[in-house]
């Protein structure tokens, strides 16, 4: 194993609001980019969402989109999820996407991209200038967040790699090509840091190889094991998504059990 030692991941600081507009903006632009060029048969396709076509998908961009550019309709979308979450007994992320693309359920392929090219553009100039005391309402542990997680974490942090992660899902699910942008590897290690965050597995040093990837420490104390793992594939792991991870290991097999079943909010 390498001796080198590694900065512990849960000590890089959260995304700051300017790096985070800037993210934001180049993420959203490669993704209109990408549904422009969507076919009438792409948007039937499935995706790795569960039971969400590209259609589905590109609906709930468009609602948090909207929601990111309007105070107003983020606390409508709000009070809708903790009402109607509670009475399905949804979990609540799951119940907001769905509420999103229900509200776009009449509208055609065409008008939902539409909403997307709306909506997109303005977002993340809005949620930079989210005044602080908003920013510092502290998140329902319902939503799967860690305590004391504020609203900035959503707006700075969350926001890019929901819209990262879908650009992952629609790549995957059309075949149209994924462009790289320069907020990639923020995106990545502000996972990772989330992953350390909430750690409890034995600690070792995680190499992340390909788009946005880096290598950081995992856990306190030295090192039992090294891992490496394409960063793409091991985001999806732990989004919950389909497992296609090697992780190969050099010393402690309990830190690749650890990894495999660990789990981030995305």
């Amino acid at each position: 194993m390498n001796a080198t030692t590694l900065a512990r991941a849960a000590s890089l600081p959260q995304t700051d609001r300017l790096t985070a507009r800037r993210g934001l903006e180049e993420e959203y632009a490669v993704l209109l980019a990408t549904v422009s060029g969507f076919t009438p048969e792409d948007w039937r396709r499935p995706t790795d969402c569960t039971e969400w076509t590209v259609r589905n998908l590109v609906a709930h961009l468009a609602g948090s989109a909207e929601a990111g550019a309007r105070v107003s309709t983020n606390l409508r979308q709000f009070a809708a999820t903790v009402r109607g979450a509670a009475r399905r007994d949804r979990d609540p992320a799951d119940y907001m996407c769905m509420f999103q693309i229900a509200q776009r359920a009449r509208l055609s392929d065409d008008q939902v991209r539409g909403d997307l090219e709306h909506w997109a553009p303005e977002a993340p100039a809005a949620i930079e200038r989210a005044p602080r005391i908003l920013r510092r309402i502290r998140l329902p542990r319902a939503f799967g967040f860690r305590p004391g997680v504020r609203l900035d974490y959503q707006l700075d942090v969350i926001s890019s790699r929901d819209v990262w992660m879908h650009r992952v899902d629609l790549h995957r699910a059309t075949g149209h090509a994924m462009p790289e942008t320069s907020h990639e590897a923020e995106v990545v290690a502000q996972v990772v840091r989330d992953l350390d965050h909430e750690w409890s597995g034995p600690a070792l040093d995680l190499t992340l190889t390909g788009r946005g990837g880096g290598r950081w420490r995992i856990g306190e104390g030295p090192a039992g094991a090294s891992v490496t793992e394409d960063a793409v594939a091991y985001l999806r792991l732990l989004s919950g998504r389909s497992d296609e991870c090697g992780l190969a290991t050099d010393g402690d097999p309990q830190a690749t059990r650890a990894l495999r079943e660990a789990r981030v909010v995305f």
